[in-house]
């Protein structure tokens, strides 16, 4: 029998965990629905992606100066109309800027819930490995900081005395009379 190693919930649990956090939080509907819209097409990319859109964005960004490269050596090359050819690239340029600006002005909110997600899912995550008893030591400590550093204590602390169980009083024989 063959038994995954891979412990980790796939992508696609994580964002069922995270849609729990939404729901259980007061977070507002359009917040919720850009996250949701942005991954529609999470993991249907080759290799699977959280958000496809920035691979997008990449061949935006590449094909663009792609372009402009072409432009420029085109007029270089064949000694076309240089000035012509710098506004052509610049109007390139504009279009690239103006569409990774739409990007990522559409990325940042959900990116921003993204982190906020995964931050509560952290801390809950954390809650897990933390003794609720710990607080006392920290306490202790912190008293312990406070005295050497010639400060008032704020917690005073009761002297450290075993309990004992109380005693139980013998039972009275029944007069059965």
């Amino acid at each position: 029998m063959a038994v995954s190693k891979s412990t980790r919930p796939s992508t696609s649990d994580t964002n069922q965990i995270l849609r729990k956090i939404l729901k259980s939080n007061q977070v507002s509907s359009d917040r919720e629905q850009s996250w949701s819209r942005a991954l529609v097409h999470s993991e249907t990319s080759d290799p699977p992606l959280r958000f496809p859109v920035y691979e997008c964005l990449y061949r935006i960004n590449v094909h663009a100066q792609g372009l402009v490269d072409v432009l420029k050596t085109t007029s270089d090359k064949f000694s076309i109309n240089q000035s012509l050819s710098v506004y052509q690239q610049s109007l390139v340029q504009y279009v690239r800027a103006a569409a990774s600006r739409n990007i990522m002005d559409a990325m940042s909110e959900v990116e921003h819930t993204e982190a906020w997600l995964f931050q509560t899912l952290q801390h809950q995550e954390e809650n897990k490995f933390i003794d609720p008893d710990d607080v006392y030591f920290e306490v202790r400590d912190r008293e312990a900081e406070r005295a050497r550093q010639g400060l008032p204590p704020r917690i005073e602390f009761l002297e450290a005395k075993p309990k004992t169980p109380p005693q139980s009083k013998p039972a009275k024989p029944k007069n059965s009379g």
